[in-house]
């Protein structure tokens, strides 16, 4: 099939599906903490599902609005409230840590926001510490931070690395400063090519870049050139990502709507020519917004089917376990469940001053749900699930197996016919096309998508 053609077919799949960063999706998080036992489900979690832990924290404070951001953050907060916000994460450490047993390996701790790199570092590195001096830290364990990067220095990166942390992913979105100054960011001070030497001199690995396609007054030629100045700074991955434009969720994004923005059928050549050229540049396609260079180690598991994904992105499955979420709308995403803490920073200060943990809404799995989460992330993952092993290994009995099957099937053949999947008798397969539609694919076996349709459905951005 020629370029023309797999374009003019992927059109037709261009729907308002969920990212499937976690299944359910988070607007079905709808359960109180009592209702879900959210207390059940942390205990439970000790014996319960993977034996690895992560941890996330999330840092919610910037300098300055991004126009795209769709992550819960806070805007020009003084010293004292950031001050305040550390001291409660620290407390509902403190709170969390006694519940979890001190003999599990933690794989992965990650700082994410708003932005991490924003606050000061000593509060930073009070939390990995406590982290460290509370549980069994694995080999290698993977500490990350996402950075502004013109928040970032050589010094600073040293800094980091000084303090354990041994992975960087910085957004630049796009290098073209008009771009930059429509959304309202910068090109950083310090040019990536020399933030990735910095970082792999202070011994980070699997460095990330961040790119935007979608965004006002971008061309087709434009991101051309975001992708060869990206590949030129010399990352370790590359992400790729579209741009969700969801102003009736972020309010603030409504003040680009006014701004040339590429239609659909353009943001899908962007990423069209952008894989093709990543791919080309030696990069492996890792899911369906992921490139790694082929030594990195989400490439070696990609290859040999240890990939996994959770809120924070991909990782192997030798470091995916169970995630244990902190700070204001932090997300725990455990084996039986998803817990949310209070978004409001007012609200989850006083819980945490209260002496308790900041549950504030949560969805308890059925075993269909565990079932469904393993089948998308096999096909976001790997490329490829088995339906049936998946239902079985979670209890479904064998009639709601080929209920299911049957009306999955049926939901996938104009998929099939356009040439982006494939379905045996064990087997569902993305084709190589279908790795662009590999979301639209995954609704298919999203039993909640269908259902809601008929309802009232969340309202998401654009699959492509």
């Amino acid at each position: 099939m020629s370029a023309d053609s797999g374009l003019q077919v992927l059109r037709k799949y261009d729907w308002r599906v969920p990212r499937y960063t976690s299944y359910p999706p988070a607007p079905f998080f709808n359960q109180s903490p009592e209702e879900a036992g959210t207390g059940d489900m942390l205990d439970r979690s000790n014996r319960i599902g993977p034996s690895h832990a992560s941890f996330y924290f999330h840092i919610p404070f910037c300098p300055r609005r991004c126009l795209f951001c769709g992550c819960h953050t806070e805007i020009g907060k003084s010293g004292s409230a950031i001050r305040d916000y550390l001291a409660a994460i620290d407390a509902e450490l403190d709170i969390l840590l006694p519940r979890l047993h001190s003999n599990r390996s933690v794989t992965q701790i990650h700082f994410g926001g708003g932005t991490p790199n924003s606050i000061p570092f000593s509060g930073l590195e009070g939390l990995l510490d406590k982290i460290r001096a509370n549980m069994r830290m694995e080999a290698g364990a993977e500490i990350a931070i996402e950075c502004d990067p013109n928040l970032l220095s050589v010094e600073k990166i040293g800094k980091l690395g000084g303090m354990g942390f041994n992975r960087l992913s910085i957004g630049i979105q796009d290098f073209d400063e008009r771009v930059l100054a429509a959304v309202n960011r910068r090109l950083p001070k310090t040019p990536p090519a020399e933030i990735f030497r910095a970082a792999k001199d202070s011994g980070f690995s699997g460095n990330n870049l961040d790119l935007i396609y979608g965004l006002p007054l971008q061309t087709a030629a434009s991101f051309r050139t975001a992708i060869e100045k990206a590949v030129a700074a010399g990352p370790d991955r590359i992400s790729l990502f579209p741009y969700a434009h969801v102003p009736w969720v972020k309010g603030h994004q409504s003040r680009l709507q006014d701004l040339p923005m590429a239609k659909a059928e353009e943001r899908l050549d962007m990423a069209w020519e952008s894989r093709e050229a990543l791919l080309g540049a030696g990069y492996a396609a890792i899911g369906m917004d992921h490139f790694a260079k082929p030594e990195d180690e989400l490439a070696v598991a990609a290859a040999h089917h240890g990939l996994r994904r959770n809120f924070q992105g991909y990782c192997t499955s030798a470091r995916a376990g169970q995630v244990y979420g902190l700070g204001a709308s932090a997300i725990s995403q455990l084996h039986e469940g998803y817990i949310q803490n209070a978004k409001d920073l007012d609200r989850y200060i006083a819980a945490i001053s209260a002496g308790r943990l900041p549950h504030h809404n949560a969805y308890r799995m059925w075993p269909i749900d565990i079932a469904v989460r393993e089948i998308i992330n096999d096909l976001l993952c790997e490329g490829w699930a088995r339906p049936s092993d998946s239902l079985a290994a979670a209890g479904i009995p064998e009639p709601e197996i080929s209920g299911y099957l049957g009306d999955c099937s049926a939901k996938l053949r104009p998929l099939m016919d356009d040439g982006l999947a494939v379905m045996g008798q064990d087997t569902v397969r993305l084709t190589e096309m279908g790795h662009f539609a590999s979301r639209a694919v995954a609704s298919v076996f999203d039993p909640m998508q269908h259902a809601a349709r008929s309802v009232s459905l969340p309202r998401y951005s654009q699959a492509l």
